[in-house]
């Protein structure tokens, strides 16, 4: 019960900020759990299919998206880089939560072997 009436407050409060745009989602974790399609347009978040299978989420723009990083302990998500496996250097925090392609992970400043997800 207490979730609903949270959710019908932050609606409502969303529909009495005008068209403000939220640029960071309503809630203080992350990555965030899943959530409804109301809650998502709340987080100012984008809902639609995701992934190989196309199933409905919401993606929410990180709050420390394309922040420069050595290791995904900087980020709120992961740490990834363009770079070759082995190189040293620094890479971008995640741009939003969700972790689907092929990426390459910083750890302590050197980048790791690609990971894929679907």
């Amino acid at each position: 019960m207490t979730r609903y009436a949270v959710l019908a407050g932050a609606l409502l409060l969303a529909a009495c900020a005008g068209h403000t745009k939220v640029s960071q989602p309503a809630q203080t974790e992350w990555p965030p759990r899943e959530m409804t399609q109301a809650e998502c347009a709340v987080a100012g978040g984008n809902w639609g299919p995701v992934g190989l299978m196309q199933v409905e989420a919401c993606t929410l723009r990180a709050p420390d998206a394309g922040k420069q990083c050595s290791d995904s302990s900087e980020c709120a998500g992961a740490c990834w880089s363009d770079g070759a496996p082995g190189s040293k250097g620094a890479g971008y925090c995640q741009p939003t939560n969700m972790p689907f392609g092929c990426h390459s992970e910083v750890r302590e400043g050197v980048v790791q072997p690609a990971l894929c997800a679907d």
